[in-house]
């Protein structure tokens, strides 16, 4: 599967390859713990979950990944994982973008996606930037590390940990 995103995956520097990947190994061998409906969209989604920061339109990785899934016809289920994975609204939120930015991937009534979103804000979560795997705490501790406080991405670390360690439960407690 992984030599299916390649290209995509190609010009990402190879320490965020190497985070992504694993993060999709992660969700692939979970996923028979994953409603049926939403499995591949699932690994498809972590797998290219930061496929953004390789072809930054707006400079905002989730949105310039669904956007950029969704003109290569990716499914809905795909587009939306990749454009809320681990908090995106908090972080667009904290940067100031427009909550518009995520309509076209907004998804009504779709329950098993939500199931299918914890386990990629799992994965992510507990998936260093180098593909080790660590703990959430350790996670969150290396974001605030690289990050100096009062920055956009500290600031949305910091207010969406209570969602980044629900998610992580719910993925954790299904397994």
């Amino acid at each position: 599967m992984e030599s299916a995103f390649s290209d995509l995956l190609a010009p990402l520097s190879s320490t965020r390859r190497a985070h992504t990947l694993e993060v999709g190994r992660k969700v692939r061998g979970v996923a028979s713990r994953l409603p049926e409906t939403v499995r591949d969209d699932a690994v498809t989604a972590a797998y290219l979950h930061d496929v953004g920061y390789g072809f930054p339109a707006t400079g905002f990785h989730p949105i310039d990944g669904a956007n950029l899934l969704s003109t290569r016809r990716f499914s809905a289920a795909v587009c939306n994982l990749v454009a809320f994975h681990s908090a995106a609204v908090i972080e667009a939120e904290v940067r100031g973008l427009d909550a518009q930015i995520f309509e076209p991937f907004a998804l009504a009534d779709a329950p098993d996606i939500d199931v299918a979103s914890d386990f990629v804000w799992w994965a992510d979560m507990t998936t260093g930037p180098t593909g080790e795997t660590v703990t959430i705490d350790r996670r969150l501790a290396e974001i605030r590390e690289r990050y100096e406080e009062g920055s956009v991405v500290r600031t949305a670390i910091d207010r969406s940990e209570p969602l980044l360690r629900a998610a992580v439960q719910r993925a954790e407690g299904s397994m």
